[in-house]
């Protein structure tokens, strides 16, 4: 449930907000743990419903473990002098003042807290002025505030947060990405532990520092640390600190990552490489909430959310002794996650590739390259990068843009793709994909000098020889994936993998062979259907297999979902 804080110089927001905006709950500044609307202080003319100020909210604040999902802030505040913002009042009339409290209210807090959205109440944009051109900043206008439009926005701020906060993730049409997203919807605001499974290269990392972090609402840090390059003799010390000279080379004193990260989030990386005694010491530490240093005898506060995360099979290393029983409870086996590796992913492959490509054109690591090829060849004045496209298919002027780049990879090499184990997962794709582009831009680049008066159409074709080098494949370029005999039998080439079961593995050589015979028709389900079927075959039959089989005509003919 989305908590807010409410900030107003009266109660009349707070009350409106109670009765009729039950969906939220609300900070307060009370100890009670149970909701202002079953309390018996209620109707006693309890101060401590909301904030009044802007040192009561820092208050209110100040007292959470973690920040709320939204403040709702008054622009006029009728208060006290002593009690207004800027404390330097100089040149500064007390009615302007109160008229414009809000606004000096929201500038505190966007300091302070610059990750937190906020719903201003206000009525005209006279009585406004300026206003904050901040995207986490809303404005509910209206001469009487109700509560439809009250909720309607800050529905609608909290949507886009949430959007927000998830970071640059493709989370595509599989099951398994699907189970992801509803997990991380309950898990990222919950201070248990989280363990993170998944092979190497599936974004455990990244899934910690983009979606779980921000969308914990912790005002601490984020705190990663990998394990596996920590010394075994340095590993004490990195997470629980040290006091100078508590051990040969301990000049001073020492946070360790446990106490830097109080607040916010730690996030242990391969935390399999623990010994048995230091994870008997970091139960202790998630136990109490507090770490002492190495040398020191006085407890400090530590008490960030853990997330750790692990390629290996945790169950078997607890068969096997080598990881502790109590300390696998702790970190929730029965709710971990667990990120599908790409394998699992095929029928988002096409997507997935494109997704790689826009996002590592507009990378660093290729800044350079793109901005040498626009200044050497004019460019129209309206080129932006965010418009640029990933065609599946040969090259074709109508299919390119004129103000951003088109890359174009055939239907042929997609198939090369899709049947690429991809054993290291999305760091595998990120690296191939970086690597193609680098490829296409050198050679436009080392291309003969163009007249500057012609326009070189940005459009970089990326090679089916260039992506069987990139794979490593040894054979020719433009291998035969599918091909008629003499007899007209059709031989398709395959790429078997492992899988749980025989069912797994027959859909994926079934959707291989469907692939190549529909690259092999270029994509006419007639022809398709009377091969496999005999003449007069219903392509519908087809069409229902390659759609249980999660082939996508959309994707597989290129075009944009």
């Amino acid at each position: 449930m989305p908590r807010l804080l409410v900030i107003d110089d009266r109660d009349q927001t707070i009350e409106m907000c109670h009765r009729h905006l039950p969906q939220f709950d609300y900070v307060t500044r009370c100890d009670r743990p149970h909701p202002c609307q079953v309390c018996d202080e209620r109707d006693k003319g309890c101060p401590l419903k909301c904030a009044h100020d802007y040192f009561e909210a820092a208050q209110a604040l100040g007292r959470e473990g973690a920040l709320p999902d939204l403040v709702v802030l008054d622009l006029h505040f009728a208060l006290p002098e002593e009690k207004l913002l800027p404390k330097e009042k100089e040149g500064l009339e007390l009615e302007q003042a109160r008229r414009k409290q809000g606004l000096y209210i929201l500038e505190k807090l966007r300091k302070d807290h610059p990750k937190l959205p906020v719903v201003m109440l206000t009525t005209t944009d006279a009585d406004m002025g300026e206003r904050p051109q901040d995207p986490l900043v809303h404005f509910c206008e209206n001469e009487v505030v109700d509560s439809r439009t009250l909720a309607a926005e800050i529905s609608r701020a909290l949507t886009l947060q949430h959007e927000a906060q998830e970071g640059p993730v493709f989370w595509g049409r599989s099951p398994a990405m699907a189970d992801l997203r509803r997990q991380l919807a309950v898990l990222s605001r919950s201070p248990l532990p989280v363990l993170i499974e998944g092979e190497t290269g599936t974004g455990k990392s990244f899934f910690a520092e983009h979606v779980l972090h921000p969308r914990s609402g912790a005002k601490g840090p984020l705190v990663v640390t990998d394990l596996s390059t920590v010394p075994s003799t340095l590993m004490p010390a990195h997470l629980f600190g040290s006091r100078r000279g508590s051990y040969t080379g301990a000049v001073e004193d020492h946070a360790g990552v446990f106490e830097q990260a109080h607040g916010g989030t730690l996030f242990l990386d391969e935390i399999a490489n623990l010994d048995l005694e230091l994870q008997r010491q970091l139960l202790l530490v998630l136990e109490r909430g507090t770490v002492t240093r190495l040398g020191d005898s006085r407890p400090r506060p530590a008490a960030p959310k853990l997330v750790a995360a692990t390629n290996l099979d945790l169950e078997q290393l607890l068969r096997e002794g080598r990881f502790r029983p109590d300390l696998y409870m702790r970190l929730n086996p029965s709710t971990r996650l667990r990120i599908p590796p790409l394998r699992e992913r095929r029928q988002d492959l096409s997507e997935l590739v494109r997704f790689a490509v826009l996002d590592a054109l507009r990378s660093e690591q290729l800044r350079p390259l793109a901005r040498a090829y626009l200044a050497r060849f004019p460019t129209p004045e309206d080129f932006l990068e965010e418009n640029c496209i990933v065609a599946f298919g040969k090259p074709q002027a109508r299919s390119a843009r004129r103000d951003a780049f088109s890359v174009f990879l055939s239907q042929s090499a997609l198939a090369r793709l899709a049947a690429h184990p991809w054993r290291g997962n999305h760091r595998e794709l990120k690296l191939l994909v970086t690597n193609a582009l680098v490829f296409a831009l050198v050679q436009q680049l080392d291309a003969p000098e163009r007249p500057r008066s012609e326009r070189a159409p940005a459009v970089l074709a990326i090679s089916d020889h260039l992506i069987d080098q990139l794979l490593g494949k040894t054979h020719a370029p433009g291998p035969v994936l599918c091909s008629k005999g003499a007899g007209g039998e059709r031989r398709v080439e395959v790429s078997l993998k492992p899988a749980q079961s025989f069912a797994e593995i027959s859909a994926d050589v079934e959707r291989q062979y469907l692939m190549a015979l529909f690259h092999a028709h270029e994509g006419d389900l007639d022809g398709i259907a009377a091969e496999l079927f005999g003449p007069g075959a219903n392509r519908r039959k087809v069409h229902l297999r390659m759609n249980q089989l999660g082939l996508r005509l959309r994707a597989l003919r290129g075009e944009t979902a």
